[in-house]
């Protein structure tokens, strides 16, 4: 068109043509500035992002995560995954990306793109690139090819930038040993426990402190949300008791349905595999399978020769036999000649991907339909399983209807003599195990007294309503009076041992006899075994302290400080450090050198990439929109 254009720019026409579309493009311009403003979610250095962009990619993070999650997925857990930010903070690593990679003059050409996806095995079919299995595993996730083709043309732009900026960072080999010898050394500790029970009995507390700890914890005592509910559940197990299934209900569905229950025909055999052996052609292999055949001289001595020749592990030993088959059991190379064979018959060698075979048709079974009278049952669990869900749904809306009319659902329960299951108060974050917890989202959504919609359950339909409803509440001090002294008394043991374990740290840090000052405390001296730095799961000793002493290296010394871990306090003293083999090392040295250079070039990356986000210009023009 544009080349059209520019071979008549002196023609009468095109020139008139040219006024109409400036006057187009000045009036409206490509979509109305007020469009364009309105699509405007935020500018990174001054490059848009837009709405439609972030709506896209929140809608396939999201059902990415439906689909990863399913029955867990809640709206719980999206507010803790904070998506809206994390959708927001990928469209603005995008924009920084493409800015950097054009002003490095980088880019990703289509082919790159093309090689790439034909190269991911998840669209391969035998190896090779399957374009039907490209389109199926994109609708599968919801994803266009357009789309797909970007969000890959981003990942390997950012690969080029990252390749770029990290290609000189290698890992040299006192920082690889250093990292071997921190991973693969072998720490024995000397340790005091000192359990916080032990200073409880130190601890005075008078009403006055009980009253100040209260005042000042009150939201520590509020009590949660708590819901009873009272429910009726329409059970399946009893509704199948209600459905009548008829004896002409059951015919006419094996007179329109026989090609379910048609028993196809089925063949025993037995069979010889001859397969390929290492450097043996197509011809000799042909030729070794026609001598094996020569050697059977009826069905008698067929077994005889499967147990000396076959290279079947599974059947040799039993003469070659095979049971019972099916034509679709075997081969397709395999099955029309074997399903046309007589009884009695031997045929082969026919050729399989797993080599040749020589087969014994031994027994036939030909194919058939069951007779009504066999599948009488099964029908009629077909058809109840059909009808249930209709028949339970029509029966829940009925008694709907009735308890609305009747004033409620225990003046119907009454009525008809039907006993209703109440809940004790509960917490709605942990419901009774019976209660399915769609009846307790729901619940959550009603006044007291107020019916809650039908709840299909695997056992049946949910007719329910909220019983009752207390709020969350800070109970009066004397209610929880002793809770308070618990907490109080705790805290005062948790100071107390933590001064009793700082002073006692101080003496053994300088004694040269720690076990009198231990002996006097009424406290021993325990050893861990040797445990890896890294691992430390055989250590005896709770996480948080071995987190803590992971990286002390002062062998012969106390840990500088007390560590609190659970209801008491350690104080760990390194006795010896064993460093690792040396063979070991020079045997994993090369994978270890890729493994700590991929590191290092991932941290510098991202300190790289923190700092070109903490200094680009980001303005969000309205609050991130949730979908």
């Amino acid at each position: 068109m544009l080349d059209f254009l520019r071979q008549r720019a002196g023609s009468w026409m095109v020139k008139a043509l040219l006024a109409a579309i400036i006057i187009v493009f000045i009036f409206w311009g490509v979509g109305t500035f007020r469009t364009r403003q309105a699509n405007l979610l935020a500018e990174v250095n001054g490059k848009p992002i837009t709405l439609t962009e972030y709506q896209t990619l929140y809608a396939q993070k999201l059902r990415q995560l439906q689909n990863l999650l399913g029955p867990h997925f809640n709206e719980e857990l999206l507010k803790q995954l904070q998506l809206p930010a994390q959708v927001f903070e990928e469209l603005v690593r995008k924009r920084l990306l493409a800015q950097v990679a054009k002003e490095m003059g980088v880019s990703v050409a289509p082919k790159e793109i093309q090689l790439a996806i034909a190269q991911m095995p998840v669209f391969q079919t035998n190896g090779r690139f399957d374009p039907q299995r490209y389109q199926l595993v994109l609708r599968s996730l919801h994803l266009n090819p357009a789309d797909f083709e970007e969000m890959v043309r981003t990942d390997l732009l950012e690969a080029k930038v990252r390749h770029l900026f990290t290609a000189p960072i290698l890992a040299t080999d006192n920082e690889v040993k250093e990292w071997f010898n921190f991973q693969h050394e072998q720490l024995k500790l000397a340790y005091v426990k000192i359990p916080i029970d032990t200073c409880l009995k130190e601890v005075k507390i008078s009403e006055k402190e009980l009253k100040e700890y209260y005042e000042k914890n009150k939201e520590k005592y509020r009590t949660p949300l708590k819901i009873a509910i009272t429910y009726y559940l329409l059970s399946f197990d009893k509704l199948k008791k209600e459905l009548n299934i008829s004896e002409e209900d059951i015919k006419n569905y094996y007179t329109s349905h026989k090609e379910e229950f048609t028993v196809p025909e089925k063949r025993k055999l037995r069979h010889i595999l001859i397969a390929k052996k290492k450097g043996e052609s197509e011809e000799e292999l042909l030729k070794r399978a026609q001598e094996i055949r020569q050697k059977i001289k009826d069905a008698k001595n067929f077994a005889e020769i499967a147990r000396k020749y076959s290279d079947d592990p599974h059947s040799k030993e039993e003469g070659g036999d095979l049971g019972w088959v099916t034509a679709n059991e075997l081969f397709e190379s395999l099955r029309e000649v074997v399903f046309s064979a007589k009884k009695g018959e031997i045929i082969g060698p026919l050729r399989s991907p797993l080599g040749y075979h020589i087969i014994l048709v031994e027994k036939i079974k030909p194919a058939r339909t069951k007779s009504l009278a066999e599948v009488k049952e099964e029908i009629r669990k077909k058809l109840v399983a059909q009808r249930l869900k209709t028949y339970a749904w029509d029966k829940a809306n009925q008694i709907y209807d009735e308890i609305i009319l009747l004033g409620g659902l225990t003046e119907w329960a009454k009525k008809n003599h039907v006993s209703l299951k109440t809940t004790p108060l509960f917490d709605p974050e942990h419901p009774p195990a019976d209660l399915p917890p769609e009846v307790v989202k729901a619940a959550l959504k009603l006044e007291e007294g107020e019916l809650g919609p039908i709840v299909e359950t695997p056992d049946g339909l949910i007719i329910f309503k909220l019983a009752r409803r207390e709020e969350p509440k800070i109970p009066p001090f004397e209610k929880v009076k002793e809770k308070v002294a618990q907490d109080l008394s705790r805290a005062k043991a948790l100071e107390l041992c933590g001064q009793r374990a700082q002073k006692i740290l101080k003496a053994l840090a300088t004694s040269k006899d720690p076990q009198k000052i231990l002996q006097k405390e009424g406290l021993s001296l325990a050893q861990t075994p040797y445990f890896a730095r890294v691992e430390g799961e055989n250590a005896g000793l709770p996480p948080e302290v071995l987190r803590v002493v992971r990286g002390f290296a002062r062998q012969g010394q106390w840990y500088e400080e007390p560590i609190l871990a659970g209801e008491a306090y350690y104080l760990i003293k390194l006795l010896e450090i064993k460093p690792p083999k040396e063979e070991e090392f020079v045997r994993q040295k090369e994978t270890l050198k890729e493994e700590l250079t991929a590191r290092k070039r991932q941290e510098a990356f991202s300190a790289w990439y923190r700092h070109l986000r903490a200094n680009a210009e980001v303005k969000l023009y309205r609050e991130l929109p949730k979908f």
